[in-house]
Formats: C-alpha cells, sequence, structure tokens
C-alpha cells in the first residue's frame, strides 16, 4: 500500500472533490461513518445503549469528522458528549455544518474555556467507555498549544480506549516527530491512504492498531506513480516475489559470491554467507584471506570457502584483485565488505573491484567505508549497485553529521539515490529501501530485539541471495528487507531481550515458508 505525506493526501482530497465531483461533505460523511463503526467495535463488549463515548474535536475536518461520528452513535443509542477546544468562528465549512447538527439533535456540547469545563472534561473521560481524539489529524504545524498539550495529558492518564481519526493528535503525519505530546492511541483510523508519520518512529509508538479506510476515494487517486512512497508488508512481497518453480536445480536458484572477514571479524563473514543459502539461493562461495581459511572452513559446511593471497595476516590487497575477478565470472551476484576490515589498500581494492565487476553488486559495512574515502567512484559502477548502510555509516558516506541525517533523512536519502545511481538500503528504526528514481519503501517489520551484532550482515546475505535467485526482480532489496525483518520477529516470539544473530538466520527459511508456503 502507498503512503502518504500530509500534503499529498490533502491534494488527493482536492483531486477527488474537484475532479471527480465528489462532495468534501459525502467525505466527511463516509468517514465519520466509518468512525463511529470503530468506535462501537472497540465497545463491542458493553451494550450500544449503555455506551458512553467522550469526543474530542477541534475546528477543522477532523473535528468535523469526529461530529459526524457523534451523531452516527447517538442514533445507535449511545451516550456521546463532544468537547471542543479552539475558536469556533475557524470552523471549516463542513464541520460547521456537522457541529449545527449536532446542535440541532441537542447533543452535548461542551467548549473548553474555564477551569470548570477541564473538570468536566476530566469527570466525563472517566466515565467514558472509549475517547474518540478528533483534535488535530495531519494539521499539526510546529508546537502545540498548552490546551491541547493539557488535554493530551489527561487522555495519555485516563487508561481508556482511545481512538484517533487520522493521526494521534501531536504526531506529526510528515515525519511521526513528536514536538513534546501526543496522544498514545489505542486504535487509529485513517483515510485513503496511511501517513508516513503513522509508519515512523516515534509516531508508530503511537498509533496502535491502524486501520486504512478508503471512504469512497476513486482508487486511481491513491494509486498513483507521483505518490513515492509505499509500505512494505506481506500483500507487498507476495506480489513481488515469484514462487521456485519445481524443477530447478542448485545452479540455477543463484549463485553468490561473498567476499568478507577479516582477523577478528571471521562470524560476519559467516553470518552473511550462511543468510544467502538461508533465504533460497542455490550456491554462497566465500572467499577470504589465505590465513583466515582454516577457521572459515571450520564454521561453514553449505558455504564453500575460497582462500585468496593477503598482504598481511587476514588482510586483503591489491594481489588478490585477479584471483577475485576470475572467480567472480561463475556467479550471478557479488556481496562485498561484512568484516572485510579498512585497511587503506583493501579499501583501495573494493573500490576498484565495484568498478570492474559487471554484476550485480551488495555493498554493506566495510564496503561502504571504503567508498566513504572517494564516494564519486559509486557512480562508476557499471550496474545500480545495493548499498546497506546504518544511518552512521550513511553520514560517513556524506561527510554529515547523523543529526543532519536524521532531521532530513527522506529527502537526503532520495538525493543520494538519486546522485550515485544507487539503491540504499538505510537500517534504522524503520528501514528504509531508497531507489535513484525517488521511491521509498517502508518495512512494517521487525523490533528493537534485532539491534544486535550480526543482524546487519545476515540482512546483506538475505538481500544478495533474493538478488541471485532473480523471483523478485528490482524489487529485491524490499522483499529482502522484509523476510528479514519477519525472521526478527519469529526468532522474538520467546523474547526480544538476548536475541541474536543466529536467531534471525535460522529463521529466514521459516519467515520464506510463510510468504510463498513452499
Amino acid at each position: 500500500m502507498k503512503i502518504a505525506s500530509a500534503e499529498q493526501m490533502r491534494q488527493i482530497d482536492n483531486e477527488a472533490i474537484n475532479q471527480f465531483g465528489i462532495l468534501e461533505i459525502a467525505l466527511m460523511e463516509n468517514a465519520g461513518h466509518e468512525i463511529a463503526k470503530e468506535a462501537m467495535n472497540l465497545c463491542k463488549d458493553i451494550a450500544i445503549a449503555r455506551q458512553s463515548y467522550c469526543i474530542l474535536a477541534g475546528c477543522g475536518n477532523n473535528g468535523g469528522d469526529g461530529f459526524v461520528a457523534a451523531r452516527h452513535l447517538m442514533n445507535n443509542g449511545a451516550k456521546v458528549k463532544i468537547f471542543i477546544l479552539g475558536n469556533t468562528e475557524h470552523f471549516t465549512p463542513s464541520a460547521k455544518i456537522n457541529y449545527n447538527v449536532l446542535v440541532n439533535m441537542k447533543a452535548e456540547i461542551y467548549h473548553i474555556v474555564s477551569e470548570r469545563d477541564w473538570n468536566r472534561l476530566q469527570i466525563s473521560i472517566t466515565f467514558s467507555d472509549c475517547i474518540i481524539d478528533a483534535l488535530l489529524g495531519t494539521g499539526i504545524h510546529g508546537q502545540l498549544r498548552e490546551n491541547i498539550k493539557k488535554c493530551i495529558q489527561i487522555v495519555n492518564t485516563s487508561n481508556r480506549p482511545v481512538l484517533s481519526i487520522d493521526m494521534p493528535s501531536g504526531v506529526n503525519a510528515n515525519t511521526g516527530v513528536v514536538e513534546s505530546d501526543a496522544i498514545f492511541a489505542t486504535t487509529t483510523i485513517t483515510f485513503g491512504l496511511p501517513k508516513i508519520g503513522l509508519i515512523m518512529y516515534p509516531g508508530c509508538k503511537h498509533t496502535g492498531n491502524i486501520i486504512v479506510k478508503t471512504i469512497g476515494i476513486p482508487n486511481d487517486l491513491l494509486t498513483k506513480e507521483d505518490i513515492k512512497q509505499e509500505a512494505i508488508d506481506e500483500a507487498f512481497v507476495k506480489a513481488h516475489l515469484a514462487s521456485r518453480a519445481d524443477d530447478v536445480y542448485k545452479g540455477s536458484c543463484g549463485k553468490v559470491l561473498t567476499l568478507a572477514g577479516s582477523t577478528g571479524y571471521t562470524g560476519a563473514a559467516c553470518l552473511s554467507s550462511q543468510a544467502v543459502l538461508k533465504i533460497g539461493a542455490g550456491i554462497s562461495t566465500l572467499i577470504s584471506a589465505e590465513s583466515l581459511y582454516d577457521i572459515l572452513s571450520m564454521k561453514n559446511t553449505e558455504v564453500m570457502v575460497k582462500p585468496l593471497p593477503e598482504i598481511l595476516p587476514g588482510v586483503l590487497g591489491d594481489s588478490a584483485m585477479e584471483n577475485i575477478k576470475d572467480i567472480a565470472k561463475d556467479f550471478d551476484v557479488v556481496l562485498m565488505g561484512p568484516g572485510l576490515g579498512r585497511n587503506d589498500e583493501t579499501c583501495q581494492m573494493v573500490r576498484k573491484l565495484a568498478i570492474d565487476l559487471d554484476k550485480p553488486l551488495v555493498l554493506d559495512a566495510d564496503a561502504i567505508f571504503a567508498f566513504s574515502q572517494a564516494p564519486d567512484e559509486l557512480k562508476k559502477i557499471k550496474q545500480v549497485p545495493i548499498l546497506t548502510p546504518h544511518l552512521g555509516e550513511m553520514a560517513n558516506l556524506l561527510h554529515i553529521t547523523i543529526s543532519d541525517l536524521k532531521d532530513n533523512l527522506w529527502e537526503i536519502a532520495r538525493k543520494a539515490a538519486e546522485y550515485f545511481n544507487a539503491i540504499f538500503v538505510l537500517k534504522s528504526e524503520k528501514t528504509l529501501v531508497v531507489y535513484p528514481d525517488g521511491n521509498i519503501f517502508v518495512t512494517t517489520v521487525g523490533n528493537a530485539g534485532m539491534a544486535t551484532a550480526g543482524s546487519g550482515d545476515v540482512l546483506a546475505g538475505t538481500i544478495a541471495g533474493i538478488v541471485a535467485e532473480k523471483l523478485a526482480g528490482k524489487m529485491s532489496a524490499p522483499v529482502g528487507v522484509y523476510l528479514h525483518g519477519l525472521a526478527g520477529d519469529l526468532a522474538g516470539e520467546n523474547g526480544q531481550a538476548g536475541l541474536i544473530a543466529g536467531d534471525i538466520l535460522l529463521n529466514l527459511s521459516k519467515a520464506r515458508k510463510q510468504i510463498d508456503n513452499k
């Protein structure tokens, strides 16, 4: 499913109204009806005549959605109290219409002005079965007003189910940033498309269960090519990962050559090269410095290990170049970097190899570091490479601070992918896959337990294996990210603390089975 910014969603609404002729009041009616249904679902264990709702509304269209929901709840026999924050002279036209309907229905409406009003709100929330947050939606700009902050704090300490409309109030729809306070929702019901802020941290911690309703917006508007953000979910992966044929053999399932490992970092080499096989590729060969051969061959059974001439114990340089290029001729994909080391000659070798090899490349860890010394060399790579940096490695590659990167992550990542003509897999709380054409794919799986040594090595091998198998085409990187995250979630079912990279590795085949049932 595509993901929209607040501005893109407003544009979609405008086009639905102005190009397709759908009245704004009709969209609000559909939204309010869906809100009421979801609110009643949250209270389904209580007889409808005994259900009590407290609706907190602003004066924009988010508040208008809440007013429509209030009417439907009242018509179903529920008790409803509406509390309005803001200047009612600033009602949007559609919100004003639905507010007037409630006035004519003699609904209980309170405008929060005095301390007495705040006390009434506190009491109403205490005795409500559900709170509906119709305060801000996607309309947050900068710091919250004090009365909004106070209201949010009351809600968050109420221990009541909360249904937020479009966005939990206080969460920036475009970034997920929470400047001060934000509602912690039980459920967030959002319309048209999910917003970026619902997916990204810390906003995603505030959403609870996310429900998306199209409310009659034409599908053509929700699938436009100029919406260049998309969630990597199960439906996405099933749509892009073809099933393996029954008559395959190991050579036809993809062959990956992994250049990895150095003294003290043999684990990274083993994890990445083994992940290649666990995700489904047919052949995985690991090449590394000759003095590491004994330990690497002992650690690996299914992965073939080949030694390379070294310039120092455990360190590769130009003397290995021709050997690597000769070996690489027989492989579909070359993965470089996990634990490879940062010796200057090693870095020079990595850059030369990446430029000389006319094959799909996955560059991880120390291979990315090698290019941070000469970033423009990336543009000379013959095929579009996949780079898998964490935020620190990305900042180092671009010669900026991590703080600067975080402040404008999506835009910087888009510009970098276009400039270098590379696919970036940006590892973070919510991993992004960024393409040169500006498309960004955001993972929906993974957990905090995956913040462990070696997890990135497993990811690099997973992506290389998916690329080699050629069943996901241009979407190999986001498919690999999802399967890696799903494996982490499966590994974390018995607890995230103590989860190690080997647990993720062991669950890759289970994650794959969950998707393709093979």
